[in-house]
């Protein structure tokens, strides 16, 4: 008699932990869009938080993955200790789990694309605003000095 009870926690218990991985990518989803604002709003501070953020998100779905993993393995022995294959005794709820947990996984895929989109294109109009920068360097340089009325050998240095 306990075989089915054991079978049943052992199914619950990976439930759970499908559960806990659909939220861990609804916050690296949520993450990823506050990113871009703080991209677009130029919040330096806000963006490495983010990033923060995101590496602790994914550090917790690495160790969740370890946990479903070793779950797996549990449920393969068992399944080989019982002679094969046990009907699932919560299968259309796993199937709505699954399903709910490859939307989400597209969603971060698909924030990720547009944020690494994002970030290259900012990559790009960094440098050539670096490269403008450079270019007009002694112009903009003895124009900040005389507005600050600095010393005439500051503005002259290039």
């Amino acid at each position: 008699m306990s075989g089915p009870k054991a079978m049943n926690q052992e199914e619950a218990s990976y439930l759970e932990l499908l559960e806990q991985r659909i939220a861990l990518f609804d916050l690296l989803s949520a993450s990823l869009l506050a990113a871009r604002q703080a991209m677009v709003a130029v919040d330096i501070d806000g963006l490495e938080s983010r990033i923060t953020q995101q590496q602790e998100i994914y550090a917790d779905i690495q160790k969740l993955d370890g946990e479903i993993e070793r779950l797996q393995y549990q449920c393969a022995a068992h399944l080989r200790m019982h002679g094969g294959v046990e009907p699932l005794s919560h299968t259309a709820e796993l199937e709505e789990v699954l399903h709910r947990l490859h939307q989400a996984q597209a969603r971060v895929k698909e924030l990720n694309a547009a944020h690494q989109a994002m970030v290259k294109r900012s990559s790009r109009t960094v440098t050539a605003l670096l490269n403008s920068l450079n270019t007009f360097e002694g112009l903009y340089r003895k124009g900040a000095a005389a507005q600050l009325n600095l010393p005439k050998q500051f503005s002259e240095e290039v």
